[in-house]
């Protein structure tokens, strides 16, 4: 197949998965749509996609986002995490991601502790570069086969000696990207009317999923954006996020058993875990130090 899109399931995320899927039938129908999961998690989801393709079962977490150009069954690809809805077609960009294998939205940096712990400055002298690219939280890429492969088999090989490039730190597949991007000179795409997050909206968003739209003022510029995508990353938005889900499960007549608890528990996370988790680790760290 020539086009299609791709994403990852699993058994804690395969609602989310049904739900963008369902924004891609509005958006973007006829595209065809790829997901690939566990074979426990296959019954949830096959009906919704149209190509199910196996994981690999020796592979666990974000490391499946560096094996992409062999889950995809198509020539293009875009690929979307779970966690993401899409509003405008993707054929009508198609044509400026084309300029090069593999593609994110991002900017440059030469300075810096990415979200994930990687020393930016730290890692360029390793690469021999002047700015590091910078795709954090992309949630999202475009690649192109068979030239991916080699985009793909540089990140798989700095992932297998992660730790000489960025220290003794969790892996991340977005400083993987970034490494990788930046050796092979490739240029992250813009944001803008492309990318989103809800915090990336001053005051309301206009959206709904369910008829393919979405709306705001660009908090940076205070420019109205009517992006392509947008992505729900680290259960940002947990209310807003479960009534588009919502509506596009009802728009199509699918249960929405589990949407609720699928937001509480993305909600109790976000707003009540990891906050009280941060201030009890700064508590521990002033203890450490006055002793």
């Amino acid at each position: 197949m020539s086009f299609g899109v791709l994403t990852l399931a699993t058994r804690g995320d395969y609602l989310k998965a049904i739900g963008l899927a369902l924004s891609l039938r509005v958006s973007n129908p006829g595209v065809p749509l790829a997901v690939a999961c566990a074979p426990h998690v296959r019954p949830h989801v096959e009906r919704y996609f149209d190509l199910c393709v196996d994981e690999n079962p020796g592979l666990r977490g974000f490391v499946h986002k560096i094996h992409l150009d062999r889950y995809s069954p198509f020539e293009e690809t875009f690929f979307f995490d779970s966690d993401v809805l899409v509003f405008r077609p993707l054929k009508a960009v198609l044509n400026a991601w084309r300029g090069q294998p593999y593609g994110a939205c991002g900017r440059y940096a030469s300075d810096g502790i990415s979200p994930f712990g990687l020393d930016t400055k730290a890692v360029l002298k390793k690469i021999d570069r002047k700015t590091l690219v910078q795709i954090d939280g992309a949630g999202h890429a475009y690649f192109r086969k068979p030239e991916c492969v080699a985009v793909f088999d540089l990140a798989r090989e700095i992932a297998a000696d992660y730790k000489s490039y960025a220290g003794d730190i969790k892996f991340a597949d977005e400083d993987v990207m970034n490494i990788t991007m930046s050796m092979l000179n490739l240029r992250p795409m813009p944001h803008f009317d492309f990318w989103s997050r809800p915090l990336s909206a001053k005051g309301k968003i206009d959206i709904d999923a369910a008829i393919g739209k979405c709306s705001f003022v660009f908090v940076d510029t205070g420019e109205r954006q009517e992006p392509v995508m947008m992505h729900f990353a680290a259960n940002e938005a947990a209310l807003l996020y479960f009534r588009q889900l919502k509506r596009l499960f009802n728009k199509f007549e699918v249960s929405t058993e589990g949407l609720a608890e699928q937001a509480f528990k993305d909600f109790y996370l976000r707003e009540l875990k990891w906050p009280i988790k941060a201030r009890v680790d700064i508590f521990k760290a002033w203890l450490l130090a006055r002793k």
